[in-house]
């Protein structure tokens, strides 16, 4: 009996010591400076026995969605875990590609991701996908000149308004607001934004188009007063991507932006900016008093493909990727804003990036772009009728009706 024991411990550990590592095959940005791959290092650490090889997608936003799209309609196995924009995840669900994932969390778990990016990953009652990082619109100010002239910081889009028109009037050269209104991805962000604040909708609760409301008409009204009446906005705001509107901004010629987070470090580089120190951030204003102040929710989280031949450990890298460990790497090596909220009184972030912690209410509040598997084209359609309406070609009733038309027609509403 010892000899035969013997014999399956040595058999046994022979096994043991020849098995094959699983190897998961991660979607994901780019290396950039290592700290990706010193997340993948430590998990494997804490995991022998499972391996993690990065995929390197490419940097444009719009290529990284065909290329996992390409693998995803093909039922590629190949494919265990990827990285997803805020609003790919009910694209992804709806064509049924992706794992729900709720049940491999417990209540407080979940609860300690930030409303918002949980928000986002949730689609007709399930969780598809895991937040691993955050951003919000936010707004930046020029803290000195509205000490100069005794202005609080705006409350509502009029007072962001009449604050512009008194300061610019004082202040030769001086835009009063900027964003970046080109006809992209960043107009519908900044749009939603005024239009939420003023209690407008794209969609209801069960799907159903509501864009075309007076709350989105005064929103519109709001957005063209700025462009075309009392002119706050600078020379060539419709052209405008994100670096053009700090450009201006940084340049001291502007005294309101609306920005992402990311701007706030190249505003107090000098090499980059001529208002070091003179910069304040805040809340998004309001439409009314009787509304709140809304941030579109950015960021990135990780999703679980459907074809993975170990879907169990795809979960398990899936989780430590979005969770506190990795959050905190990224954060202290890549600079970016976590989605878990208690991550927000580390002390060692903190003292990274300061500045998060003026931001957490932006953060907490920030709200999820309409939620539809057509999203790509009932965004670009709120950009075109948006411009149409700013250089004079539709009215703003016209543009809004013009909108829900199109977006009642993509999605069979009629």
């Amino acid at each position: 009996m010892k000899k035969t024991a013997l014999v399956f411990l040595v058999l046994g550990i022979f096994l043991f010591a020849f098995a094959e590592d699983i190897v998961l095959n991660y979607y994901s940005h780019g290396v950039e400076n290592g700290t990706r791959l010193k997340i993948i290092e430590e998990f494997e650490k804490l995991n022998p026995g499972i391996k993690v090889n990065l995929v390197e997608l490419p940097q444009d936003t719009n290529k990284k969605l065909q290329m996992i799209q390409t693998v995803l309609q093909a039922k590629d196995s190949s494919m265990d875990v990827f990285d997803a924009d805020v609003t790919w995840p009910p694209i992804f669900a709806s064509a049924g590609w992706v794992l729900p994932i709720e049940d491999h969390f417990t209540k407080e778990e979940i609860e300690d991701y930030l409303p918002g990016p949980i928000d986002s990953v949730t689609y007709k009652k399930h969780m598809w996908g895991i937040p691993y990082r955050t951003d919000a619109g936010i707004l930046y100010y020029r803290k000195d000149l509205l000490e100069k002239y005794n202005k609080p910081v705006p409350e509502t889009w009029q007072d962001l308004i009449d604050t512009s028109k008194y300061i610019m009037e004082r202040e030769p050269g001086m835009s009063g607001h900027g964003g970046s209104w080109a006809q992209y991805e960043g107009l519908t962000c900044n749009l939603m934004e005024i239009v939420w604040s003023f209690g407008g909708k794209v969609f209801d609760e069960e799907g159903n188009v509501i864009i075309n409301s007076e709350e989105t008409l005064e929103a519109l009204k709001v957005m063209n007063d700025m462009v075309n009446e009392s002119k706050i906005m600078p020379n060539g705001i419709l052209n405008f991507y994100s670096g053009d509107a700090r450009a201006v901004f940084f340049s001291g010629k502007q005294v309101f932006l609306r920005d992402w987070p990311s701007g706030w470090r190249k505003s107090q580089d000098p090499k980059n900016s001529q208002v070091v120190g003179k910069v304040g951030v805040a809340a998004l204003p309001k439409g009314n008093e009787e509304n709140r102040s809304y941030s579109t929710l950015g960021g990135w989280q990780v999703m679980v493909s459907k074809y993975s031949k170990n879907p169990e450990e795809a979960i398990k890298f899936a989780k430590f990727r979005a969770g506190k460990t990795a959050q905190k790497m990224a954060a202290m090596g890549l600079s970016h804003i976590p989605a878990i909220k208690s991550l927000y009184d580390d002390e060692e972030i903190l003292e990274n990036m300061s500045f998060i912690k003026e931001m957490y209410p932006a953060f907490y509040s920030a709200y999820p772009r309409p939620k539809s598997p057509y999203y790509a084209e009932v965004s670009n359609i709120i950009q075109v009728e948006t411009q149409r309406m700013f250089v004079g070609k539709k009215t703003p009733e016209k543009a809004l009706k013009d909108m829900e038309f199109q977006i009642k027609m993509l999605l069979g509403q009629f």
